[in-house]
């Protein structure tokens, strides 16, 4: 008994020794995969070595398939180390009686052993072979084992694995393998090529049934399920893999390449989403645009449930390939919600609040409303509402055009990031690049209270509830409130006589040139973001966000969400109502007569009283003014007019408009004004302007209601006079020059400009 003990001692530490020396292959290279969040397969690549081989799992596998490899193959799998000594003394045996070799002793281990690291069928092929199984048995359970088997068995020409076979033979997963399916199966690796289905052999069906019914016989499955299986067809052709998400599948394998990746992606929102994106396309091809995008995200685990890059990838005429996700293109006026949302917690709007909408330049940019007119004033969410250019490009200017670009870089705007030294006030338009994969993250932002949390593509990201603030949850519902009103001109006509129309809060956008239409959605439970154009850019006279993008965005939200109008967003805290003028905006004074209600921040919002209207001293008549440095001990009256801020003031009088002006200041008055007069609005301060020889430059500014003349200088120079807020020309000197107006009642306002000749 000593000398066995030493025996088998010294024998395991031979084993040891060796297989330290000698440790097994690498395992072969897997098929990369990815997967949707059901586990159904979405997009399968060549391994490294081009082959389609997938990795199995036993809970991948009905249990009819293990058990029949197991009971053709190796019987006593679970019992023996690798080697059946009993296999291999009955194949010697046999083999020497009929002179030839007719059987074999390869165990199921040592098939692994020889399909990682083929070896010749010689007796010191056999040698290694059989370390190798023992190998094997030492590192490995032996289901891991049997799932290596299942994983690299050869099915003719580059297919190997049970998994890789059932979906290109049979066009399923291996978990819907019926049992004749699963028997043949066990057939093919025998002889790979000649009995493979595509082959066409009448052999194939031979050996399934001449196995099926070896099966029956020995009791493994039963009889009752014999004559079903022995009917079934054999497929005589190979199948293509599934594609699915195809733009997704490959943004997914560039991440990770060579790994089975689990996705978030639902198989039916993106079967649905894809299905309404190529009939909504197909609906708006007679007017010239060629394909589209969205994309569907749960707000509550950011988890991306749908990813349609383009309408159909395999377009070739419309550039299906692009992934339409990821495109960098021009936002239009989708970046609007964030200014309002960045002015409401700065404190110096409200919904209520009037903001200008007359026309102004701004250096070098001029903008304008889509319509090509002024309103003079407008509530902000009458001006977000409807999208308009002018209060937006002037609120993006009050709150700070770096303050704003700051915001959209930790936000996650690459390309905003990258050419931030280059952006001006058109961003408030969609001067700047932007990907849908941004926009709809940021909009989701607004459906979660204000918190940024990156998008979730792969089950294996972690999900949380942290993140980025990029505005309060009092600015994000007050966004919201206004973005989910349904009188405004971006709803679509038809939706208007629609029986169910879902809540939802959204923002469409136009690039410049008509070349992106976008529309972007959210709810409690979704965003959804709709891109519609053509992937070369090429512009479209028809294209705009409502007409275009909006009625997708609407289908999905009935599709995905139908009953969303149950739930809405709950009103945070620190939002308050108050009463407000209705003419401003602002808390009433006591000469404000129509009164509304508003919202604000509480400790935030600006509690500046109206100044809408003013009391003024005037004689009887009303045809003069006094101040209180020349008002008479007698003989006047307090009467109210309209103060109108002078911007808004020089529009009505250019446009004709009328408004109740107060009366000249009485001349005799020696009294020194310091508040008011004008606003300079051309020259701009601190621009340097290219002129050339003889070319005049504009002076303008906005006066007070009170003045009647501008008096012009520069750098102390008088140069004449106008009309309050009548154009002035003068032809200027090359260098750094202060502007200088005066109105008549003294007082003035400064810019400095710099003068360059071209």
């Amino acid at each position: 008994m000593r000398w066995a003990f030493t025996a088998a001692l010294l024998s395991l530490v031979f084993f040891l020794l060796l297989d330290t020396f000698f440790p097994l292959p690498a395992p072969k290279p897997f098929s990369p995969e990815v997967r949707a969040s059901d586990g159904s397969l979405l997009r399968c690549y060549l391994s490294k070595d081009d082959k389609w081989r997938m990795q199995v799992h036993l809970e991948d596998v009905p249990a009819e398939l293990p058990k029949a490899l197991i009971a053709k193959e190796d019987r006593w799998f679970y019992w023996h180390p690798g080697v059946n000594p009993l296999a291999i003394g009955r194949a010697l045996f046999g083999n020497a009686a009929s002179g030839a070799r007719n059987s074999g002793a390869s165990t199921i281990t040592m098939q692994v052993a020889r399909m990682m690291e083929p070896k010749p069928r010689t007796i010191w092929g056999k040698i290694q072979e059989s370390f190798r199984a023992f190998q094997l048995e030492w590192h490995h359970s032996k289901t891991e084992i049997l799932e290596m088997y299942m994983s690299y068995l050869p099915y003719g020409g580059n297919v190997e694995g049970v998994s890789a076979a059932s979906h290109i033979y049979f066009d399923r997963p291996p978990s819907q393998l019926s049992l004749s399916q699963c028997v043949l199966l066990t057939v093919i690796p025998n002889r790979p090529n000649s009995l493979r289905p595509d082959a066409n052999s009448p052999e194939t069906r031979e050996c399934r049934d001449k196995w099926l019914r070896r099966f029956s016989e020995r009791g493994i499955f039963p009889a009752a399920q014999l004559t079903d299986a022995l009917t079934e067809t054999i497929p005589t052709e190979r199948k293509e893999f599934a594609y699915h998400a195809p733009q997704f599948c490959e943004w997914v394998q560039r991440q990770a390449p060579e790994s089975t990746t689990q996705t978030t992606l639902s198989p039916k929102i993106q079967l649905l989403t894809q299905n309404l994106l190529g009939n909504h396309v197909r609906r708006v091809q007679a007017s010239g645009i060629s394909n589209g995008a969205a994309i569907v995200v749960d707000n509550r685990t950011m988890n991306v449930l749908a990813y349609c890059g383009s309408a159909d990838f395999h377009n070739k005429a419309a550039s299906g390939e692009v992934d339409g996700i990821h495109a960098v293109r021009s936002p239009g006026s989708t970046l609007k919600p964030f200014i309002y949302a960045m002015a409401f917690d700065q404190g110096i709007l409200t919904p209520k609040m009037k903001l200008l909408d007359v026309p102004k330049e701004f250096s070098d940019f001029s903008p304008v409303n889509y319509d090509r007119q002024f309103r003079g004033e407008v509530s902000a969410e009458e001006a977000l509402r409807h999208s308009l250019n002018l209060p937006a490009v002037r609120l993006l200017n009050e709150i700070g055009i770096h303050n704003f670009i700051w915001a959209l870089r930790e936000a996650g705007f690459a390309s905003v990031s990258k050419h931030h030294k280059d952006l001006g006030l058109s961003l408030a338009l969609g001067g700047c690049g932007a990907t849908m994969e941004e926009l709809v993250r940021a909009y989701a932002a607004l459906a979660n209270g204000g918190v940024l949390r990156p998008l979730r593509f792969l089950e294996s990201e972690p999900q949380t509830n942290n993140g980025h603030r990029i505005c309060s949850a009092e600015a994000a519902y007050m966004v919201t409130e206004i973005l989910s009103g349904i009188h405004r001109p971006d709803l679509p006509p038809l939706f208007l006589s629609r029986s169910k129309l879902p809540k939802v809060a959204w923002k469409t956008g136009t690039s410049f040139g008509r070349r992106d239409a976008w529309s972007i959605g959210y709810n409690p439970r979704y965003t959804i973001g709709v891109w519609m154009g053509n992937m070369d850019g090429s512009p479209v006279l028809e294209m705009s966000g409502s007409k275009t993008a909006v009625p997708l965005m609407l289908d999905l939200f009935n599709a995905i969400d139908y009953d969303a109008d149950k739930h809405w967003f709950s009103k945070p805290e620190r939002l308050r109502e108050r009463v407000v003028c209705a003419e401003s905006g602002l808390p009433p004074a006591h000469t404000c007569t129509q009164l509304t209600k508003d919202l604000t921040i509480q400790g935030v919002t600006t509690t500046v009283t109206c100044q809408r209207d003013r009391e003024i001293f005037t004689n009887p008549e009303g045809t003069l003014q006094y101040c209180t440095a020349c008002l008479p001990a007698s003989g006047y009256q307090k009467r109210r007019f309209s103060n109108l801020n002078p911007e808004l003031a020089l529009w009505m009088v250019r446009s004709s408009l009328d408004f109740q002006r107060p009366p000249a200041h009485n001349p005799e008055c020696e009294g020194v004004f310091h508040v008011g007069g004008p606003e300079i609005h051309s020259p701009a301060q601190g621009e340097t302007y290219f002129v050339e020889a003889g070319q005049e430059l504009l002076l303008q500014a906005a006066p007070d209601p009170e003045s009647e003349m501008h008096y012009w200088f520069a750098d102390g120079a008088f140069l004449g006079g106008c009309a309050a807020g009548e154009r002035f020309f003068f032809a200027p000197q090359n260098g750094k020059i202060e502007v200088t107006c005066m109105d008549d009642k003294g007082r003035k306002r400064n810019v400095s400009i710099a003068i360059e000749r071209i």
